[in-house]
Formats: structure tokens, C-alpha cells, sequence
């Protein structure tokens, strides 16, 4: 037998549901547990950095910390057509090509393009010169580009690494054979990336490179007298009298030089007197960059 209640059959035995009154609100509820934890956030960087170090090694440089590698490459500096220049800043990822190969100008006219002998590029060459030789006896003098000597000449070219930096790079010089003090800038927030030596200007047969003294291209980590390599469509150099390189050298020994002695002559072939000239002439300098700790903005994730 069914009971029945006043307002509808009890739905215990499959009757239709009564028509109740709602309840009061219940109290809230005790903390549940944690989540697992989501998925990291797309985020998209404001201000990125494309940057080129060069290792002045036969090796590819690595990107510091807080950097992204993009490419590796070939240190480029210049190409000299009929005495007429057009440089590519150290610091900035068109010096960084990714392959070495000296015919790579082509002269082009109304009806026709030619390739020239006349005409070069001026590559970044290695430094790592043992302090038991001389620049003489480490570098090749000339090569002939072919198949058998490619390996031989790019062994001598300097490799370079471009980056994405999330922040910006600067280089600040002594003007002395010691390391600048940047106690100041360290107590803002800078942060020493590396050291070197102040390297100013590039020249070719004529004319030249400069660099701007705030890049990080200006404080090169190593010195060597042979900064270039000189190629033509056929032939590659590292000896020869016509490229010069110009550095910065400690104010003091040059404000005690008279100069009615005539110019300061100092030999660099030797390993000792190389050595002599980093220790106590070259002027110095650091690559600084601003910490992570005292960047305001940097990154802009969408919300949702």
C-alpha cells in the first residue's frame, strides 16, 4: 500500500517529489586543500637584446646567464671596396655571420656583375697566441683558399655566439692598466659581466672601424698585435703590414712620455714583452649589466 503525503507521493517509493521550502544559507566551509600546481604563464619580454659576443678562439662563445642563443658563427668587422668602408659594430649580431668564405663580394653594374681581387672582408682572427711564439711563428703568413687549406684558415678566424638578453649591456673603461672601480654602479644595481681591454679602432688598407666606448664591443677579453684576417676572393691574410689596430693605453704612461723623445715604441712580438704590454700599458675595462634585482619591468603576461 502507498502512502501519501500531504502534498505529493513520498518519493522514497517512486512517487513525485514534494514541493519543499528552501532552507536557510549554511555557514562557509572549512579551507579545502591545495591544487596541483598550473601551468607555467606565456609571458612576452618588452625590451630584448640582440647582442654578439666574440670568443677570439677557433671555439663558439657561449651566452651568459640569463641570455637565449640564437646562432653561432664567424667574427665579421669590414669590407674594404676601392677604399671605401662599411663596418658591422662588434656588439651587434650582423658581426656574427654564420659561415667564413672570402668570396662573398660581387661587384654589380648596370649589365653585368664581377668579382674583384682588388676587393676584401676583414674578419675578427684569433688571439690566443701561446706566450712561447711569436705572432710570426703562430699565424700563417698567406693561404690560398681551397678545399684542402679551409680547415687550416678557419682555425684562425675568432667564432662568435648572437644572444637574446634580457638586459642591457654596458662597457665602462679605466684609461689605465687597471680595472676601472665600479663601486658606484654595483650600488645601483650593476652587475660585472667580464673584463678586458679597451679596443678603440680598426684599420684596413685606408680606412677603418670605431667603436662606440659604451658597447660591450669595445672591451675585448683578450689582446693579440694580429687582430684581423684579411681575405680576398682567393687569398687570406693575417701578416701584412696595411690593417692596424688601435688601443687604449694608461694615461699616466703616456703623461709621462715626453714627447720630444719621439714615439713610444714598445715591442709585442716576444711573449714577454705581449705580456708586459697587457700588464702595464693597455688600458682596462668591464662589461657591466643591470641585476635582475633592480629591473622595474620586464615582462608582460596576458591575463586570462
Amino acid at each position: 500500500t502507498q502512502s501519501t503525503g500531504s502534498s505529493g507521493i513520498n518519493a522514497e517509493y517512486g512517487g513525485l517529489p514534494g514541493a519543499g521550502v528552501q532552507g536557510a544559507k549554511g555557514q562557509k566551509g572549512s579551507a579545502g586543500k591545495p591544487g596541483i600546481p598550473g601551468d607555467a604563464a606565456q609571458t612576452i619580454q618588452l625590451n630584448p637584446y640582440i647582442v654578439a659576443f666574440h670568443s677570439q678562439k677557433n671555439v663558439a662563445p657561449k651566452c651568459f646567464d640569463g641570455m637565449t642563443e640564437l646562432w653561432t658563427g664567424y667574427s665579421f668587422m669590414f669590407v674594404d671596396v676601392s677604399n671605401t668602408e662599411t663596418a658591422q659594430p662588434l656588439s651587434e649580431p650582423g658581426s656574427c655571420w654564420r659561415e667564413f668564405y672570402p668570396k662573398q663580394l660581387l661587384i654589380c653594374k648596370t649589365d653585368k656583375c664581377t668579382d674583384s681581387a682588388d676587393e676584401y672582408s676583414v674578419w675578427l682572427s684569433t688571439a690566443d697566441i701561446p706566450d712561447d711564439v711569436t705572432p710570426h711563428d703562430h699565424y700563417p703568413y698567406s693561404e690560398r683558399w681551397t678545399d684542402e687549406t679551409e680547415d687550416r684558415i678557419k682555425d684562425y678566424v675568432s667564432r662568435c655566439v648572437v644572444c637574446v638578453s634580457d638586459y642591457r649591456l654596458m662597457a665602462v673603461h679605466s684609461y689605465r692598466s687597471q680595472k676601472p672601480d665600479t663601486t658606484h654602479m654595483e650600488k645601483n644595481g650593476w652587475v660585472e659581466l667580464y673584463s678586458g681591454f679597451s679596443f678603440i679602432f680598426q684599420k684596413a688598407s685606408s680606412y677603418g672601424m670605431g667603436n662606440q666606448m659604451s658597447d660591450h664591443g669595445s672591451c675585448m677579453q683578450y689582446y693579440s698585435p694580429v687582430m684581423t684576417v684579411q681575405a680576398t676572393s682567393h687569398e687570406v691574410k693575417w701578416i701584412n703590414n696595411m690593417p692596424k689596430t688601435m688601443w687604449i693605453v694608461d694615461a699616466e704612461m703616456v703623461e709621462q712620455h715626453d714627447i720630444y723623445d719621439g714615439p713610444v715604441d714598445l715591442e709585442v712580438g716576444p711573449g714577454a714583452d705581449r705580456k708586459r704590454m697587457r700588464e702595464n700599458y693597455l688600458g682596462r675595462c668591464v662589461v657591466m649589466h643591470k641585476s635582475a634585482k633592480n629591473r622595474r619591468v620586464l615582462y608582460y603576461a596576458p591575463s586570462g
